[in-house]
């Protein structure tokens, strides 16, 4: 059995190897470079990522109760590497020494509960050198979970929501979870989805949803992307217009193409006159001036509707 520190080309029985091209780790941050040389000896599959901001991260999920971590070292790489999963910070290790010993088994954790577990690998380098990471070695039992969908965006409609999504290589379908609380828990509401976006029909006007989505694979669903969120409506109805035709005491007639919300806000007055001080309607024209009625000059009224211009 491998010990931390020896060099492990191959995994051993009972366990499988994910190199860092797979699309299981997300690189986090903005510095990851990935190179490639092909010298399968030092690296596993001939290539590597590396980043030298300090604040860059590896994130991963995986199914399994056992978990080794291979890379190659040398005098240019970090000497503190944290190991955080489900939360915990669970151990570090360094990739910096003297020696470059090929695929080295830097570190193992071989006490895990067997379930889903989720990992992040941090820099904490003491000696401002950077990350380097070439594979994983799991149990042979477990798998990776594919990698999250990434701008996950809810567009509300009426009686609807609309997301989209980017894609994630290498898996099969997607699923859509939905919750009416911001951060779930959220209940799968559509599965096996083959592009990457999706129309809800299912929802209620005026209630808020919540959204994920997780790309699935042979190994069963990944890790859920980030949650958006949307509330639908009803589209408003265009209001119409109308002519209000003002009958006044002298005989003389006003008339007035006006909203019918205007219109009805005149009738309103009008009605409730008696219980009112006010004795004058103002009224706004299509050329924004302002005309007031006397409720004691008005005769009578009738209201014209337009039709919808």
């Amino acid at each position: 059995m491998a010990t931390v520190g020896q060099s492990l080309k191959t995994p051993e029985a009972g366990w499988r190897r994910y190199d860092n091209t797979d699309n299981v780790f997300s690189y986090s941050g903005s510095n990851w470079i990935a190179t490639q040389n092909g010298d399968v000896s030092a690296f596993y599959k001939g290539g590597w990522h590396y980043s030298e901001n300090l604040t860059d991260k590896i994130i991963f999920s995986f199914y399994g109760a056992k978990l080794r971590i291979i890379a190659q070292p040398n005098s240019t790489r970090s000497n503190n590497l944290v190991v955080t999963i489900d939360g915990e910070r669970v151990g570090t290790y360094s990739i910096n020494s003297s020696t470059a010993t090929h695929q080295c088994l830097d570190f193992e954790k071989l006490d895990l509960e067997l379930k889903i577990h989720n990992v992040v690998i941090s820099n904490e380098a003491t000696n401002n050198k950077y990350i380097l990471w070439d594979a994983v070695d799991i149990d042979a039992t477990g798998y990776m979970l594919q990698v999250a969908p990434t701008n996950l965006t809810a567009i509300p409609g009426d009686s609807q929501v609309t997301l989209n999504w980017d894609a994630v290589t290498d898996v099969t379908s997607y699923n859509v979870k939905r919750s009416t609380t911001a951060g779930g828990p959220h209940e799968t509401i559509a599965t096996t989805i083959a592009g990457t976006s999706y129309v809800d029909t299912n929802v209620t006007n005026g209630t808020a949803y919540y959204y994920v989505v997780a790309a699935v694979n042979g190994d069963g669903e990944g890790v859920i992307s980030n949650e958006a969120s949307a509330t639908p409506q009803a589209t408003p109805v265009e209001e119409g217009q109308g002519l209000l035709r003002v009958t006044m005491i002298d005989s003389s007639e006003r008339e007035y193409k006006l909203p019918m919300r205007d219109i009805n806000g005149f009738i309103g007055w009008l009605n409730s006159h008696s219980n009112s001080d006010t004795l004058s309607y103002q009224l706004t024209t299509a050329f924004s001036s302002k005309e007031y009625l006397l409720f004691d000059k008005i005769i009578s009224f009738e209201v014209i509707p337009l039709p919808a211009e």
